[in-house]
């Protein structure tokens, strides 16, 4: 079976229950009330599997093993006391201290929970991954959850692309295009997606409807709040939306491929918005942390459920902690 994960995740009563969570920003001397925050947020939502959508560490937190350890063991502690699987995707934060996204991926995977993986060695990234779900039965795929590297900084695609170095210095401030100083996903990136769901619709004898978490959202997002009517946006945006300069192509590819209708990203923590784009459903989750910046009335994640009889029939909001 192609992307088994160590781990069967399967629909539970005809429905499959996913709660996303991005930028915990986690520092050694963390504020405890994030890991309460967590806990009451699996305990309302009972969800069947947790995405924690990148920036997991940031600062200190992020400079050597003890200490990614420190914060990563409490915060995951919830999850896993409630044995309820779990999969991560990378933020542009978690390896800023230059402990390596590559040595954290090995410590992720160590935990008893944790399904996701790191990807292929060939595929540009730390963990790019595909979790299948299967029917209540366990004989077949009903649903896919992939999972891709957003990476770091401009500056690291435009050192692995032999570019210009001056492009790190462009603006990034037009009204018009708000893009950052944040990377892009990379092609061989789209290609390893594009040729896994063609490889399970054919194992599978049909396409399988997904959903895509990353965490820094694609440029596409921007235009959910400047087509408000069109696109049903809907949600908070309280700051940039904070996008790569460069358009990797994947949200053309996932149009044409058809099998990905949802898109999940972070990035932005006071930004929850979400909105349709030529039958795509974009959605951003908020933040939830106590040591970055987060407001009160956001602060959160976002559960996605899927219907066992129609996986079309995704309905997606946000969990706030202060409900």
């Amino acid at each position: 079976m192609i992307n088994e994960t160590k781990i069967k995740l399967k629909f539970k009563n005809g429905r499959f229950r996913i709660l996303i969570m991005s930028d915990l920003h986690g520092v050694y001397h963390f504020n405890k009330q994030i890991v309460s925050d967590i806990a009451m947020l699996l305990d309302r939502e009972k969800p069947d599997l947790v995405i924690f959508n990148g920036d997991m560490v940031w600062k200190d937190a992020s400079d050597c093993k003890e200490h990614f350890l420190h914060f990563v063991s409490a915060a995951v502690a919830p999850v896993e006391e409630r044995q309820i699987p779990w999969a991560y995707c990378f933020g542009n934060h978690d390896d800023e201290g230059g402990f390596s996204r590559y040595e954290q991926q090995k410590l992720y995977e160590s935990f008893d929970y944790c399904i996701s993986t790191a990807g292929p060695e060939d595929v540009t990234g730390a963990a790019n991954f595909v979790l299948p779900v299967f029917s209540s039965d366990g004989e077949k795929i009903i649903y896919n959850v992939f999972g891709l590297d957003s990476h770091n900084t401009l500056s690291d695609y435009v050192r692995d692309m032999g570019l210009n170095p001056d492009m790190w210095f462009y603006r990034f401030d037009d009204p018009l295009y708000p893009g950052t100083g944040c990377d892009t996903i990379r092609f061989n990136q789209v290609l390893w997606y594009w040729n896994t769901s063609v490889n399970m619709e054919k194992e599978n004898g049909g396409k399988i409807p997904a959903l895509m978490c990353f965490h820094i959202p694609l440029p596409e997002f921007v235009t959910l709040y400047r087509n408000v009517a069109q696109t049903k946006y809907r949600g908070n945006r309280r700051e940039a939306v904070g996008t790569p300069l460069f358009n990797s192509g994947l949200f053309n590819a996932v149009v044409e491929r058809g099998d990905v209708k949802t898109i999940v990203c972070g990035h932005d923590h006071i930004n929850d918005f979400d909105g349709f784009l030529n039958g795509i459903h974009l959605a951003m989750d908020g933040g939830i942390n106590y040591d970055g910046y987060c407001d009160d009335d956001i602060r959160g994640g976002r559960v996605v459920e899927i219907s066992e009889s129609d996986p079309h029939d995704v309905k997606t909001y946000m969990t706030r902690v202060m409900e």
